[in-house]
């Protein structure tokens, strides 16, 4: 692909010209791409046919999640500070690409009050929600659970010191679940045992 900065005497320029497509970019560049030579007779693989059908559920659910305007602010916010104006790119991006958990460290929990787990969860544009339940596994009971608060920013990159308020019975198994989500909705969960 090349990018044109049309003259003066140009003033317009897209679509398909001699087998090449022209696009206008919201920046006002244009960019040039040789038109794909599609063979009719070609299957694709099932791989391809998988990618092609996730890319068009996230195009849809794109248009869904741009009618909510509170959504489309806080997009609008990322690319400000990314310096972008592909929106529609970025949050096709967030669709097709979750949040991960990164850590669930639990080196400073021991089931008492005051005892810390540190959390860190990341995204491609950014984690808005991060929550964790402790459950007493030995018992089959739930101890607690929380959620970060977030005071309405998105973050790229979270780190969470959660401070326990409930203690575990000494000697009990207890299972920590993280569940991170992104503005896209995307939600990840994660276990970790001790």
């Amino acid at each position: 692909m090349a990018n044109i900065v049309l003259n003066p005497a140009i003033q317009v320029i897209s679509g398909d010209v001699a087998g090449f497509v022209y696009r206008q970019q919201s920046d006002g560049s244009v960019v040039l791409a040789k038109k794909a030579m599609v063979d009719p007779d070609r299957e694709l693989s099932e791989a391809q046919s998988e990618h092609i059908q996730k890319f068009k559920e996230a195009s849809a659910r794109y248009r869904r999640l741009m009618e909510d305007t509170d959504l489309q602010t806080a997009y609008q916010k990322v690319l400000e500070e990314r310096g972008s104006k592909r929106l529609r790119a970025l949050v096709i991006g967030d669709i097709l690409r979750a949040s991960k958990i990164g850590t669930i460290d639990l080196s400073n929990y021991h089931g008492e009050v005051g005892d810390t787990i540190r959390i860190i969860a990341e995204d491609s544009v950014g984690v808005s929600r991060l929550s964790l339940s402790i459950t007493d596994v030995t018992n089959v009971q739930p101890v607690e659970s929380a959620e970060m608060p977030m005071n309405g920013k998105v973050s790229g990159t979270v780190e969470w010191l959660f401070t326990a308020t409930q203690a575990v019975t000494a000697g009990h198994e207890v299972q920590v679940h993280v569940t991170a989500y992104d503005l896209a909705g995307n939600k990840i969960e994660s276990d970790q045992n001790m």
